[in-house]
């Protein structure tokens, strides 16, 4: 008997054994055999995953801690074990990555003498699991636990925090498991690379009524870490951080006892270019909820945050007004950009029914509308959250057709559940959304497609005042933050810096890297909506640049992971239509790279249009050169990048 047959018997006994205990581990291979997982339950469930026949990581003490016990119940005895292989194609609403997603899994599915089930799958990508209960009225959880175990000296990149209220803006952290002091926090989505090179990054999906899945370290390993459901808040506060928690009740949840919980997922992935393609958080994620969605639309942004205090050769008093705002959409109409959005300041005090003086936000949303522009408000989560019904019915008068809702701050469960409420709420309006001061993105974009992006990262913004979007940073982000979901970086600025140029302005940050990076990085940086951070005066200045930049797509069919490593490169060639643009960026190191054009029919010929870096970026950043040149499928294309450069092409058909 070969060891598939005896798995067989071995699930066939669990079939017909009732409250049989799970003495011996029961063993799950991924589609391509290459990914393997195996589930014991003594005192509580634990998996560990091989690949092949190498050990790349284990979760030990899978339970919840409630006021009905633990969940499952210790030494738990199982009813049944049952198998699912699925192998289907997936037609995302929005397209992220590509048109057509292959979803293939091997699934086991443990229920326990308590009505508990554990799901586990394995896809070649990697692996997750989830809990599912079924117990009568509410459920209080006083913990989730897992232990998350991998060799001492793996090596892990995430945003260490302690911050309860944490804007999820902080730099990564790359440390070794065994140098992370005890205590220390951190949030997802957390990449650990073990001593052989694989790559294992930890993420979450279908997270609803519950809070964020942290990191704590241990003794020795990584834990499970939840911040508990509040308290009391920060009342004598501002909108802006009026809903900080000030103390926390005893437990993280309060929750329906029959219910499914959060996917803990797993990404592996062998070479680091592999990761970006991996899309497990989107298929784990709830089908669509909205019954129509093709009023989603994606698209690029303009808006007037740091633009209004930039202005130049224009005949109006630049400010939070009716003249400014047909100006950058005036803009907007002659790049053919999809919205402008008002940022901070529009309102009148705190009432989102209201402008302040010299803004007639019904004029401006039909100006606007004769142009062909979308326009989009910017709240906070207080004020929305307070306010959405009255809110929403006076922005869906006014003709606005998207929001950005900022200065959440939290991932507790009261948190988590307001970005559904916001989602389904929006939608009925037919309104997209951005998320800023946000958790990374947790599945919540499948369910509710008009959540277009978020925040959760360095992003351009922190020019203004520091110095953490700085290309190392910045190249970890399409391993890391990116294969979460769409992120929201804000790409695209013209005022570019090198290392020693670069300096803090808050009214017109810079750009640290080159010309050819930011444009770069309109490719890389992956999200439906896209947003420029520079005032229009200056893309009117850098027409060139602008036309091509915001002709870059933001949906796609297909990707290409080219040759890439976490923080230091990034290249890959990404399709729409018929048009495949393809991107690589630098950190502060110039690098000679070697561009393989495999994706396309070798030997056919196409044109190509190039921004790349100028012989002087090194010393000017804003140095490009822009030239159209004759390449053929197969070729090997030779890019020279300056310290935090970048090279960008569209290549189309002759």
């Amino acid at each position: 008997m070969n060891k598939m047959d005896r798995l067989r018997v071995g699930l066939l006994l669990l079939f017909l054994c009732p409250f049989l205990v799970v003495a011996k581990e029961v063993k799950l291979a991924s589609p391509n055999k290459v990914l393997h997982a195996e589930v014991s339950i003594d005192e509580h469930v634990s998996i560990r995953v091989l690949q092949n026949k190498d050990v790349l990581f284990a979760v030990r003490n899978i339970y919840l801690n409630t006021d009905q016990g633990y969940i499952p119940e210790k030494s738990s005895k199982v009813r049944s074990v049952k198998t699912k292989a699925v192998d289907r194609m997936v037609v995302p609403e929005i397209k992220e990555k590509r048109s057509v997603i292959a979803e293939r899994y091997n699934e086991l599915s443990f229920l326990f003498a308590d009505k508990t089930k554990l799901e586990i799958r394995l896809y070649d990508e990697g692996m997750a699991y989830r809990m599912l209960t079924n117990r009568k009225g509410e459920l209080t959880i006083f913990d989730e636990a897992a232990d998350f175990v991998f060799a001492p000296s793996s090596t892990v990149f995430f945003q260490q925090d302690s911050n309860m209220n944490s804007d999820y803006e902080a730099p990564y952290v790359e440390q070794k498991i065994q140098d992370i002091k005890q205590g220390v926090t951190g949030n997802y989505p957390a990449l650990v690379k073990i001593p052989s090179g694989t790559n294992i990054l930890l993420l979450e999906s279908d997270l609803q009524d519950y809070p964020c899945l942290w990191l704590e370290k241990g003794s020795q390993n990584l834990n499970a870490h939840f911040w508990n459901y509040p308290k009391t808040y920060n009342v004598n506060g501002n909108s802006k951080n009026r809903r900080q928690i000030v103390a926390c009740e005893d437990y993280i949840a309060k929750t329906s006892g029959k219910r499914t919980f959060p996917w803990r997922v797993f990404a592996v992935a062998q070479e680091d270019k592999d990761l970006m393609d991996n899309q497990l958080v989107y298929l784990l994620a709830p089908e669509c909820q909205i019954e129509d969605p093709s009023w989603i639309k994606p698209g690029w942004v303009t808006f007037d945050w740091w633009a209004r205090r930039g202005l130049y050769n224009v005949d109006f008093k630049a400010g939070i007004n009716t003249a400014t705002a047909k100006y950058m959409i005036d803009f907007a109409a002659d790049f053919g950009i999809r919205y402008f959005l008002f940022d901070d300041g529009w309102t009148y005090k705190e009432d989102l029914t209201k402008t302040i003086a010299g803004l007639d936000m019904k004029e401006v949303v039909d100006y606007a509308t004769s142009k062909g522009v979308d326009v989009m408000l910017w709240v906070t989560y207080d004020l929305f959250d307070n306010q959405m019904d009255a809110a929403l019915a006076q922005f869906s008068e006014w003709g606005i057709k998207g929001l950005k809702i900022d200065f959440i701050n939290r991932s507790d469960q009261e948190a988590s559940n307001f970005y559904w409420k916001a989602a389904k709420k929006a939608a009925e309006y037919k309104m997209v959304l951005d998320f800023h001061g946000a958790y990374r993105p947790d599945g919540l974009r499948r369910a509710y497609p008009n959540v277009l992006t978020r925040e959760a990262l360095v992003e351009f913004e922190q020019n203004g005042g520091t110095y953490k979007d700085n290309p190392d940073n910045r190249l970890m982000l399409p391993f890391i933050r990116n294969v979460a979901g769409p992120m929201d970086y804000i790409p695209g600025t013209m005022n570019n810096a090198t290392k020693g140029s670069f300096r803090f302005n808050h009214d017109t940050p810079m750009g640290q890297g080159t010309r050819a990076h930011f444009m770069a990085m309109a490719v890389i940086a992956e999200s439906p909506m896209q947003m420029l951070p520079d005032p229009q005066s200056d893309y009117y200045r850098e027409a060139e640049c602008t036309k091509f930049l915001v002709d870059i797509p933001v949906e796609w069919d297909d990707l290409v992971t080219l040759d890439s490593k976490i923080g230091d490169y990034v290249a890959m060639a990404r399709r729409n239509g018929n048009s495949w643009y393809v991107a690589a960026v630098t950190d502060w190191t110039s690098r000679e790279m070697k561009l393989e054009l495999s994706f396309l029919p070798k030997g056919k010929k196409y044109k190509m249009e190039v921004f790349r870096d100028g012989i002087n970026a090194d010393i000017r950043a804003i140095d490009y050169k822009h030239e159209f040149i004759e390449v053929e499928g197969g070729e090997i294309l030779n890019v020279s990048l300056a310290p935090g450069g970048g090279w960008v092409a569209k290549i189309s058909t002759l």
